[in-house]
């Protein structure tokens, strides 16, 4: 039970730090696709802005997408982590429990 534990803690360890990642990598591929030296403001008004401000600008939109996710894959690792960490207990408890009882 501990090895499935640890398998699944580095997966979701895994999946955070890919939506950590996914943040950048997406705002700059969007950048990449649809930067045309514009941005466009809420009233629909366009100015000349450079690279980096649009690239700046579209990770913050990323942001909400990505963001929501990886505070779930967090708060599953977190959960899991303190399964794994109460098991253990449990198991080394029990363990010792037995080891007295053979004792006698």
């Amino acid at each position: 039970m501990t090895r499935t534990f640890r398998v699944i803690k580095l997966i979701f360890l895994a999946i955070s730090i890919l939506l950590c990642l996914a943040i950048p990598v997406a705002g700059v591929v969007s950048t990449v696709k649809g930067w045309h030296g514009a941005c466009q403001g809420f009233n629909h008004d366009y100015w000349d802005c450079p690279w980096w401000e649009y690239a700046g600008t579209e990770m913050f939109w990323a942001s909400f997408t990505f963001i929501p996710l990886l505070f779930v894959a967090a708060l599953v690792w977190l959960v899991m982590a303190a399964l794994q960490f109460v098991v253990a207990k449990v198991h080394k408890r029990k363990i010792e429990i037995d080891s007295t009882k053979m004792s006698f």
